[in-house]
């Protein structure tokens, strides 16, 4: 498996197979790369590297607001009216997701938790008619329709069969 490795002298990446196992110097400035440690030795994890991933964790969030401002922009196109008629479209009330665990979706209005008395927000009490029933895999075959209206309306420049983590892929790269 080939991979890139930055030499931590020079700072040149080159191309290695990983097959070979660790070069022993920079093919660049041919001096040793030091990958000789001793396994027991205790090193520090890459501070930079978090950062990176925090950014781009956040990234998500700002992306999914000027996305909705560009759907927004689209639908009163495509309505014909003015896009301050289409400002209900547009997500503005994502909160930070500074701690472990919390969520950057508001919390549902308080009549609208619990409706039906049902517990499981997660709606797994609805799973056994998902294959079955009057419309069998209406949500998949929904998401199919969405998935290519959208794909449309971009010209395929936004298509993606998981958009959630579009930017979270290592080469992602801001559009626009």
């Amino acid at each position: 498996m080939a991979v890139k490795i930055r030499c931590t002298l020079c700072r040149q990446t080159f191309p290695w197979n990983i097959s070979e196992g660790y070069p022993e110097e920079c093919p660049c400035c041919n001096q040793s790369i030091g990958h000789d440690r001793a396994d027991d030795d205790i090193v520090m994890p890459s501070i930079a590297a978090a950062r990176e991933a925090t950014r781009r964790v956040d990234s998500v969030y700002e992306d999914m607001s000027k996305g909705s401002e560009i759907r927004a922009q689209i639908a009163a196109e495509q309505a014909g009216v003015s896009a301050s008629e289409m400002s209900d479209l547009k997500i503005t009330n994502l909160r930070p997701t500074i701690h472990p665990g919390s969520i950057a979706a508001p919390p549902l209005p308080q009549h609208l938790q619990n409706v039906g008395g049902f517990r499981g927000a997660d709606g797994s009490q609805y799973a056994g008619a998902v294959q079955s029933g009057p419309e069998p895999n209406a949500g998949a075959r929904a998401r199919t329709v969405l998935q290519n209206h959208h794909s449309a309306l971009t010209r395929g420049f936004a298509v993606s069969d998981t958009p959630a983590l579009e930017t979270m892929n290592p080469g992602y790269r801001r559009r626009g």
